[in-house]
């Protein structure tokens, strides 16, 4: 920031924040809160804090304070109030409108409190607590958290809350609660605690039309807030929930009609990362209208999680602070107290948050993949580092995507190994490993492509297609096409990677592990799919393994030519490095070759070696652009399964197999060791071109994918299957 003159903020009126302490030092005085601090040099700094301090109230004008001094002063001044405007320990107040309580002096002097903690942090206090204050309440529930929630918000100033009949009752002492209410009016500051007609079970936003915010807690606190989810929230008005899931309680998040990640994203979020007795006993609870013994609260629990719930709501009316539970949700064991705020973004199965939020993915048909800078490694690293940390919104143990990186206590020597859990799809958890020659950051960020893979193509519905292309392929004509069956059912709409144009592919062939598939006319395969810190590098990945599913199974008929790859004949460092490790694992190791084949010859490498346990045939591919990152990829892939297996005592999750029950043992060798060259993308496009095939691009990206930064795709190869001649 640029040196501030005093005649720069002469005309404000600076209030210091009510957390913000000076402590003089030897050199000058130090100005410090709960968050940071500053330093000010200077003989006479601390003396000039001590005056100027205490009339930093935001009633007087800069100009105003500084009439009596010289211009050394005025500029010490100029330097204090602008540094502390700076750092955000203070900030220019406009001449404040006295419009609190409408003519009710007693509301103010009885809630100053309210009204100073909102001064602490925002402009126009008296305003904002007015605004709480006349806001009406709804309270459903009738159990000690209403209650608590309830006094919470009288005690708090809330002049008008409506309960249901159940809470009214002696056993949650509310005589108590309207006591306090009566004392408030007495006071001169009337509390009007009302209860709503009986509605059985549910309460509709028509009977709610009175209220401008409504809260649910309770037994059929979950099945309410559904009820009230499925009208959609209407505009101005503001939903909030607590809730327990297992032996947790859970509060939030707050809904509003233009809001994504509401309480269904946060149950499906909840049931695919936690306990699944917890998440049947959740459905059972939505599913029938008694309401199920379930987990009880004791009397300080419930008042804590009461008085936090009257606390969302004063925040959300006055915006003193954003509300705890907007766009996330508040975590709380039951038996330990221990308390988590968890960002909730979300679910692509939410019927009433997916058609809200369309991803806003740039259209593009380019390819490109960043590659690995080894005399660079220092700041490879660091950049990986910084986009690992990017993505951290999409790992939280109980809301997330994915639920935790479990590679902590792997050794990670030779290979960076890293386990990332996550559930694609209900009840189903996987632990997908990955392995990085350089750095765990580049490991954890292979298992976040590989994991996104396999969340969309297991747990991702399709969007509904606006309209369906003048052209449309069979599966016949696609390469992953099992020449079993037709396919029928929707139309995904495809971008021609060769010609640009729009073509309709099977839904079945965009979700081979979905619906759409169940009489597999497409071969099950995550060929084609790919995911990456861009769209571009997305497709790229995903038109790599799509050539790479091609040339296994074009090798597999006799099409592609097999020969053995002589690693002892590059001097290439990785390959040193990955030869030298696998020899002293003891691995019996085989590196093929696969060329030519329908599409060209760009490098596909097979590597594989017998697990000496069990018998079975472990085996990798990589396929890049230049044979060297092939051979690196394969071969790094296979010794990481082996190194990882061996620590964990059982095989490891290397992703969804490209050719499942491939035996590459069948191989047979055509020749003798070849050079093969590099190409690039756009001699790839040429292959499948020169053959009358084409390269078709779906962006499948579901919005909560893309707010962490990663972007999937899924490339369908034409040009006959592979599978029907």
């Amino acid at each position: 920031m640029a040196a501030v003159t005093f005649d720069d903020i002469a005309q404000t009126r600076p209030r210091i924040r009510r957390d913000v302490l000076y402590t003089q030092t030897p050199d000058g005085v130090l100005f410090h809160n709960s968050v940071g601090g500053f330093h000010l040099s200077g003989r006479s700094a601390y003396r000039l804090a001590t005056l100027i301090v205490p009339y930093l109230t935001g009633d007087h004008r800069l100009a105003d304070l500084g009439t009596a001094l010289g211009a050394p002063q005025r500029a010490m001044v100029a330097n204090l109030v602008g540094t502390l405007y700076e750092r955000g320990f203070a900030r220019d107040v406009p001449p404040a409108a006295r419009t609190l309580g409408r003519g009710q002096p007693a509301v103010t002097e009885r809630f100053a409190p309210q009204i100073a903690y909102v001064d602490h942090y925002v402009d126009g206090a008296e305003d904002r607590f007015t605004t709480f204050r006349d806001a009406r309440v709804a309270v459903l529930g009738d159990d000690p958290v209403a209650r608590w929630c309830v006094l919470s918000l009288i005690r708090n100033g809330s002049a008008s809350i409506g309960i249901t009949p159940g809470l009214d009752q002696p056993h949650h002492r509310f005589d108590e609660v309207r006591a306090e209410a009566r004392a408030l009016t007495d006071e001169g500051c009337p509390v009007d605690v009302e209860t709503l007609p009986s509605r059985g079970t549910r309460y509709t936003w028509t009977d709610l039309a009175a209220y401008d915010v409504v809260v649910t807690c309770g037994p059929l606190g979950a099945r309410q807030t559904l009820d009230l989810l499925t009208e959609r929230v209407p505009a101005g008005r503001h939903l909030l929930t607590a809730w327990t899931f297992g032996r947790q309680a859970v509060i939030g998040p707050h809904m509003t009609a233009g809001s994504t990640g509401c309480w269904l994203c946060a149950a499906l979020r909840l049931a695919a990362n936690g306990d699944p007795a917890a998440a049947a006993d959740l459905w059972q609870d939505i599913a029938l209208d008694t309401a199920r013994q379930g987990t009880t609260m004791g009397r300080p629990l419930a008042a804590m999680i009461g008085n936090l719930l009257g606390y969302e709501v004063f925040r959300t009316l006055t915006g003193a602070l954003p509300a705890e539970t907007a766009g996330q949700v508040i975590i709380q064991n039951l038996e330990s107290l221990d308390v988590v705020a968890e960002p909730l973004l979300p679910h692509p199965a939410c019927g009433f948050c997916s058609s809200d939020t369309a991803p806003d993915e740039p259209v593009t048909t380019d390819l490109a993949i960043a590659q690995t800078r080894i005399v660079e490694a220092q700041v490879e690293a660091s950049e990986l580092l910084a986009e690992l940390t990017s993505r951290e919104i999409l790992i939280q143990p109980h809301t997330g995507v994915f639920a935790e990186f479990s590679d902590e206590q792997w050794t990670q020597t030779p290979l960076k190994a890293s386990t990332l859990r996550f559930s694609p799809s209900p009840g189903r958890t996987r632990e997908i490993a990955t392995f990085d020659l350089h750095t765990l950051a580049g490991a954890r960020l292979a298992a976040l492509r590989t994991a996104a893979v396999s969340y969309v193509d297991h747990g991702v519905p399709l969007p509904a297609e606006p309209a369906t292309p003048a052209r449309t392929v069979t599966a016949a004509e696609i390469v992953t096409g099992s020449g079993t069956a037709p396919a029928t059912g929707p139309v995904v709409t495809a971008t021609s990677l060769l010609t640009k144009e729009e073509v309709g592919v099977p839904a079945a062939a965009v979700r081979p592990f979905g619906k759409h598939n169940t009489d597999r006319p497409i071969i099950a395969t995550p060929a084609g799919a790919g995911a990456g810190a861009s769209p571009a590098e997305a497709a790229a990945r995903g038109l790599l393994s799509a050539i790479a599913y091609t040339r296994i199974i074009d090798a597999v008929r006799g099409h592609a030519q097999v020969t053995p790859a002589r690693l002892s004949d590059t001097e290439h460092p990785e390959i040193v490095f990955l030869r030298r490790s696998t020899a002293n694992a003891g691995l019996d190791l085989t590196v093929l070759d696969l060329t030519g084949g329908r599409f060209g010859t760009s490098p596909v490498v097979i590597a594989h070696t017998t697990d000496p346990r069990t018998g079975d045939v472990w085996w990798t591919a990589g396929s890049e652009l230049t044979w060297h990152a092939a051979v690196a990829t394969a071969v790094r892939d296979l010794l990481g399964r082996v190194q990882l297996s061996r620590e964990r005592g059982a095989d490891v999750d290397p992703g969804d197999e490209l050719v499942a029950d491939f035996d590459p043992t069948v191989l047979a060798v055509t020749g003798g060791p070849a050079e093969i060259p590099d190409v690039t993308f756009d001699d790839l496009l040429d292959g499948v071109r020169d053959t009358g095939g084409d390269v078709l691009l779906i962006r499948t990206t579901p919005p909560d994918l893309l707010a962490g930064g990663i972007h999937t795709a899924r490339i369908v190869l034409t040009g006959g299957s592979t599978h029907a001649a």
